[in-house]
């Protein structure tokens, strides 16, 4: 779509009104003593009056052209092409209204239907006329047998990346690529005509429906990151045609650098900004990768789509200078040892068990690729090759998720950051750049410029100090930690982060004119003193205590967790288990501070989460808390029963979490997996799988959320749902799967359409997926063909 990269150029030059005196008024104010009087007073007239005129000006300008318009001039655009007005996520209303002409022309085709699709929601979208599948009966005078392909197979059998429908022949029930599309987007076979009603999602094949297929999940790439090893296997492999026999050893790896199980997509592959509108192909949709479609000369196979292999020389190379392919998974092999990429092939693998076995004995350089869990086996022949990968194999891959909630790598606005982290230069940084932070004279920001894994070991530090059963960073000054644009850092601990102030109480007698100017200095920069996290993955390293949390200590006015993950447990494993729950944040009441600390700390710290998701919250009362678009995850699903101990929990106290309460809190937009247990809770749009019990239930209101239908303890509330109204479910509930947190259409209407906004309640309520639903309804209205139906079947 080329409305949203074009900038129009400036209308006018920059020259202010003294440069547009004439050349005598300014040559005799030089003269003048003190010299430049006239300037002085004209840059008055200029930066206050004209200055003003100039931008209103410029703004008229720009808004003329719907490229560049505020959004609030984008109906009043559309208002002259004569659109229907909508309401909804402001870039697809203004792309709406951009491509009003160009749809218009072309209405009635595949291709419009995908393209107004696409701009309404940004989803991938396919859209099929079913009349094309529907079987018919041939004349016994006039058989076609070849149609599709001769009986049982024949020269014309379609294959996946180019299918045809298959009229004549049977099943290609030997070609598992080829099976996997039936019933799917991208189904080449026929079928019966089916004369029932369709309903929402149902893919009925009959003359009038056409059916539009919807990916609605976001397809997130990983530029550069490392996998992490698991184990190998040893083993011979006999080459039958050469006569040769190979000793092979097969490398497993898990995608995922913390070992979770990582279902792959692929990337989608739209141009919204094509002249020519093109009806989307099988391998360009950002859904998950089914492993027949990745092995390497299967007849409807087509790895290329989903996978390619690069090299690198790992003694010379930045992360600018890789290539990186718009793909869903890409391998970078070191060279040396790797000099080749033409020698690999790959193979669609089932590797669930890959603990006990292989899924065959793979021959020399065939990569195993499992993506539904993210597993990989590489087998290789030499030592310098198995050294290579372990030490130097990097991947790029892509992930699906409803949004960007927890950790993710989206586009960040910049910053002056005071240290810039890279692993690439130094597998140290993060490290060194906390080395000495307790003496730092003016607050820092540290940027991670990577997605690699950063080990973090606070007694390594200069400035820490072991209180509060732990190690403490000590902090002069703000603290900021966070990611690069698109990029998504995982850091590793050895132990639990505990922050507080460098001092408190001040080292001169008290009474003292110094001890009151120290103090002074203390209570300013206290007021300042904050913590910000942004766009991390946090988890445990291999030497993190048990049972401990995350966070363990926030000695500060402020902790801002924002578009964070702090690692909840309660992973879908590959055994369809889920891991248990972990906790994330632990805070005390008192902040860890004791004697004269704890007497001159007079702070209520602020905890902040905003678009983050975190496991269980143990937090006293004398903290205020702060929920913003997040998911509290208690690893308690909607159907899981609640036993009356601690894991019960998404939010309670810490000293006594079945006996004390927790935080205040105000939230907007939340969804909690487990118990929540506060002194006070207001806010709107939240979701509460289990109950919520609040000590003060007179102060406070929540509006516009769900319930249980028992065992609440509610302060006022306001437009909001109960359980015995309103049925709960979630497409995912592990925080490992593509739909985690997305409410699943088997959800009640008042819950997907009655929170605020008349959108979403929980997490995702700022996507507005309520919203694209609605808008994309009303135009097709406008746009459909008469007498056809529409059938709108969600993929993802």
């Amino acid at each position: 779509m080329p409305l949203l990269k074009k900038k129009v150029g400036q209308v006018a030059d920059n020259k202010t009104l003294y440069d547009r005196l004439p050349e005598i008024y300014r040559i005799k104010d030089t003269e003048q003593i003190p010299s430049y009087p006239l300037k002085a007073y004209i840059d008055l007239v200029d930066q206050n009056v004209f200055e003003k005129i100039r931008k209103n000006i410029e703004e008229l300008y720009h808004n003329q052209f719907i490229e560049t318009c505020d959004d609030w001039v984008v109906p009043y655009i559309g208002d002259l092409l004569g659109t229907t007005h909508l309401q909804g996520d402001a870039w697809t209303l203004r792309a709406d209204v951009a491509d009003t002409i160009t749809l218009r022309r072309r209405k009635g085709t595949l291709g419009a239907i995908e393209r107004l699709t696409f701009d309404l929601t940004k989803w991938g979208v396919h859209a099929a006329e079913l009349f094309k599948n529907l079987s018919w009966a041939q004349h016994l005078n006039h058989q076609r047998p070849d149609r599709g392909g001769n009986p049982p197979y024949g020269v014309d059998m379609p294959k996946a990346d180019q299918p045809k429908t298959v009229f004549g022949g049977t099943l290609a029930l030997k070609d598992p690529a080829m099976l996997s599309l039936l019933n799917t987007p991208f189904d080449p076979y026929a079928h019966a005509p089916d004369l029932k009603k369709a309903g929402f999602g149902q893919l009925r094949y009959n003359l009038p429906n056409l059916a539009i297929f919807l990916w609605r999940l976001i397809d997130y790439t990983l530029p550069i990151t490392r996998p992490l090893f698991d184990h190998e296997y040893n083993y011979s492999y006999e080459d039958v045609e050469l006569g040769t026999t190979y000793n092979v050893t097969a490398l497993c790896f898990h995608v995922d650098p913390c070992g979770h199980v990582l279902p792959l997509f692929n990337a989608h592959d739209y141009d919204a900004e094509a002249a020519n509108i093109k009806v989307t192909a099988l391998d360009d949709m950002p859904g998950p990768i089914h492993p027949a479609r990745l092995t390497s000369g299967s007849a409807s196979g087509n790895p290329d789509a989903y996978v390619h292999i690069e090299t690198y020389n790992p003694s010379d190379w930045t992360q600018d200078n890789l290539f990186q392919k718009d793909i869903g998974l890409q391998f970078h092999f070191p060279n040396p040892p790797f000099t080749a990429t033409d020698q690999w092939s790959i193979y669609g693998a089932d590797l669930t068990c890959w603990e006990n076995s292989l899924p065959k004995l793979l021959k020399p350089y065939e990569i195993a690729i499992d993506p539904k869990l993210g597993r990989i086996i590489l087998p290789i022949l030499t030592s310098e090759e198995q050294t290579g990968l372990k030490d130097h194999l990097l991947l790029s891959c892509t992930y699906g998720a409803v949004g960007p909630v927890g950790s993710h790598p989206i586009s960040r606005e910049s910053v002056q950051e005071t240290i810039a982290v890279n692993y690439h230069e130094d597998k140290d940084g993060l490290q060194k750049a906390l080395d000495g932070i307790q003496a730092a004279a003016e607050p820092i920001s540290i940027e991670i410029k990577d997605s690699m894994v950063h080990e973090l070991d606070l007694t390594g530090l200069d400035g820490t100090i072991v209180q509060d059963g732990g190690v403490n960073l000590q902090l002069k000054h703000s603290l900021t930690i966070r990611a690069a644009s698109g990029e998504r850092p995982v850091i590793k601990l050895a132990q639990p982060l505990r922050f507080r102030p460098t001092y408190i109480v001040s080292l001169q007698p008290v009474g003292s004119e110094e001890f009151e100017t120290e103090q002074a200095l203390y209570e300013s920069l206290m007021k300042k003193l904050n913590v910000r996290l942004e766009g991390l993955y946090i988890a445990r390293g291999d030497t993190f205590p048990a049972n401990q949390p995350l966070i363990a200590r926030a000695g500060l006015n402020r902790l801002e967790i924002v578009n964070t993950t702090l690692d909840p447990g309660g992973q879908l494993q590959a055994d369809g288990t889920r891991a248990e729950g972990l906790l994330s944040l632990k805070l005390k009441k008192g902040q860890g501070f004791t004697g004269d600390e704890h007497k001159y700390f007079s702070e209520i710290p602020e905890i902040v989460l905003s678009r983050s998701i975190t496991g269980g919250l143990q937090i006293d009362s004398d903290y205020e808390l702060f929920i913003t678009d997040s998911i509290i995850d208690g690893s308690k699903g909607v159907n899981d029963t609640l036993h009356g101990n601690t894991k019960d929990f998404a939010i309670t106290s810490a000293t006594k979490p079945l006996e004390e309460w927790g935080p205040p809190t105000t939230l907007s937009n939340a969804t909690f997996f487990g118990s929540m247990r506060v002194e006070k809770c207001s806010g709107r749009g939240g979701i509460w799988v289990h109950p919520l019990l609040v000590f003060n239930d007179q102060t406070g209101c929540i509006k516009l959320s769900y319930f249980p239908e028992k065992g609440n303890r509610l302060p006022q509330n306001h437009a909001c749902v109960f359980s015995d109204e309103a049925d709960l479910r979630f497409t995912a509930e592990a925080v490992n799967q593509a739909g985690y947190g997305q409410l699943s259409f088997l959800a009640d209407y008042q819950i997907r359409e009655q929170g605020p906004n008349e959108d979403w309640m929980g997490a995702f309520n700022f996507i507005l997926e309520a919203h694209k639903w609605r808008n994309i309804k009303i135009r097709y209205r406008e746009f459909m063909p008469v007498g056809i139906r529409p059938l709108l079947i969600p993929v993802t």
